[in-house]
Order: structure tokens, then sequence, then C-alpha cells
């Protein structure tokens, strides 16, 4: 059961006990709260200063004991500890709850997003958690303001699991949006890298030293393609099957058009056929398609744009053109009458 109080009614209330009597001084419950936070801000910063007055001294010990035995060797440092999210993700992933085939699955949309490195998916797994536990209690506060459910405590139940769930999925959803855009980004800088590398072929340089010119070049227009080519040259610089490593670059970016060139390149790799040409024709199909996609995309326009004039443009347009209309039968009535 709730209860409603109004600022002036908790003012009051409170009055009584913030106001202080100490001989012939008085406070009131202003000056009260403002000493307070005084005493507060002074407490934390004779706490602050302690600290720092801790650590110069720790500092100090140790300089002093690395001049005074500079020929022995120090201890092997700790390794640094990975932060409460990693931790909590490590945890979770330890479990049932996430299987290996759902680890594989993260994994994979975190690569399509471009997220890469160590640690990022036990921050996700942190991230489906936290945002869990987050969506549960404001879909619970909901349902208490609105007063939702009052009486079945069985749908209550129902919908905080759903909450729960949408907030488990949420992550999963943004990273399928940031991996929709890099895709885009990806397909719009195939063309244009794959015009590179004919050039590159045909100036005479080899595929891996192409694939690293084409990455250099692309960096500062297209860096997701600049980014791909050079961990593709670096893998067929280090790899001794130089085919793996092209599909891998397939199968990071997820691109079906690239698998052709990927076809391409393996053939060119293995059996010398000609590259220039080849690339050449892919790279004439890559660009009719992208054309094709940009036509689609512009096709769909007047559809789309149907509901925004229908919405706001329409009513308007209507209450311009009917408003005197309107007004006019009113007059013609009010004289009739």
């Amino acid at each position: 059961m709730f209860v409603t109080l109004n600022n002036q009614a908790l003012i009051n209330i409170l009055q009584p006990y913030l106001a202080i009597h100490i001989g012939k001084m008085q406070f009131g419950p202003l000056d009260t709260c403002v000493l307070i936070l005084a005493l507060g801000a002074g407490l934390l910063s004779l706490l602050n200063l302690w600290r720092i007055a801790q650590h110069e001294d720790r500092q100090k010990r140790r300089i002093n004991a690395l001049r005074r035995a500079p020929l022995q060797f120090a201890e092997p440092a700790r390794p640094p500890r990975s932060p409460w999210y990693q931790r909590l993700g490590t945890m979770v992933a330890a479990t049932q709850i996430i299987g290996t085939a759902e680890q594989e699955k993260l994994l994979a949309t975190l690569v399509a997003a471009g997220v890469k490195g160590h640690g990022h998916l036990s921050a996700l797994i942190a991230a489906k958690v936290c945002s869990g536990a987050s969506f549960v209690p404001l879909c619970w506060l909901l349902l208490a303001w609105r007063q939702f459910f009052v009486g079945a405590a069985t749908l209550r139940a129902a919908v905080l699991a759903g909450a729960f769930i949408l907030g488990w999925r949420c992550p999963e959803v943004v990273l399928s949006r940031l991996a929709a855009r890099r895709r885009v980004r990806l397909e719009t800088g195939i063309p244009d890298a794959l015009d590179l590398l004919v050039i590159c072929a045909e100036a005479g340089l080899s595929l891996d030293h192409a694939i690293e010119q084409v990455s250099r070049v692309l960096g500062p227009s297209n860096p997701e393609v600049a980014k791909e080519f050079a961990m593709t040259a670096v893998e067929m610089r280090v790899s001794p099957v130089r085919g793996q490593a092209l599909e891998n670059l397939a199968m990071r970016t997820g691109l079906r058009s690239l698998r052709s060139v990927v076809a391409i390149l393996n053939q060119a790799i293995n059996f010398g056929t000609p590259l220039a040409e080849s690339l050449r024709v892919l790279t004439a199909e890559m660009r009719a398609q992208r054309l094709a996609r940009f036509e689609e995309r512009a096709a769909r326009l007047p559809v789309l744009l149907t509901l925004p004039l229908m919405a706001f443009i329409l009513p308007s347009l209507l209450i311009v053109i009917g408003t005197p209309l309107a007004l006019r039968i009113i007059d013609m009535l009010g004289k009739g009458l």
C-alpha cells in the first residue's frame, strides 16, 4: 500500500527533526542540511587525503627498497585482475545456461559486427544478464504504477518472465543491427577493393602483396574493408595454406558475392589461371548488383512515403480546404435560423 505525500507535508514532518538547538545557537532545517553536507564533504576529503598519503608511503617504501637492493630481481607482477563484467560473463558461460552452440553463435555475431578481441564474449554475456535483470524491475514498476493485473499473480509472473527474456535478447538485437550496417558498408566497398586488386595484379604484384596494398589504399575511404583485407594479408603471410585465409575472409564478412571471388583467387593460386580478367568480370557483376539494390530501395520510397503523407499532410490539407467551407455553412445556417 502506497502513501502519497506532497512536498509541504513531507517538510512539515521532517522540520522538527532537522531543527537543532545548542545553547543560544539555533539551526533551522536548511542550516542543518548545509551543516550535514559540509561535514560529509569534510569527511570524504579526509578519507581521500588519507588514501593518497598511504599510496605515497607505499611508493616511497618501494623506491627505498629498490635503492637498497638494486641487484635483486623483483618478484613477478601478478596478472591484472579482469573487470567484474568479464568475471560475471565467464561464470555464466561456465554453467549450463549457455551451451557451446550458443557461444559459437554469439562469437559469430560478434565477428559479423566487427567486434574482435579477447574477452568480448564474456562481456556480451554479462551485458545480456544485466539487461535481463534491469528489465524485470522496470516492468514491475510499470505494472505497479499503472495497476495492471492487480489480482492476477500468474499473469504478472508471466509478464516479468517475458521482460527478462526481452532484456536477455536485447544485446543480440543491437549486435545484429550493427552487423547489418557493417555488411552494407562491406558490400559498398568490395567492388572498389576488387578494382584496386585488378590494378595491383596487372602491375605485377603477388596476391598477398596486392591484398596488403589494397588495405593500405582503402584505409581512409572504407576502414571496414581495409581491416578485413589487412587481416587476410597477415593470415596469408603466416598460414601455410593461403587459400584458408581467403576462406576466412568470406566467413568473417558473410557476403555471398565474396565466395565467388574467393573461388577465383583459390583457382589462381592453385592452377595459375589469369587473375585480372576474372576479377574484372566479377567487379562488373557486383557493381550491377549494387546498382540494382539501390534501384530497389528507390522504388520502395513511394510506398514508404504514403504513411507519413496520410498521417501528417492529408489532415492538414483537409483542414485548410474544409475549414472555410464549414464556416460558410455555419454562417448560412445561423442567418436562416
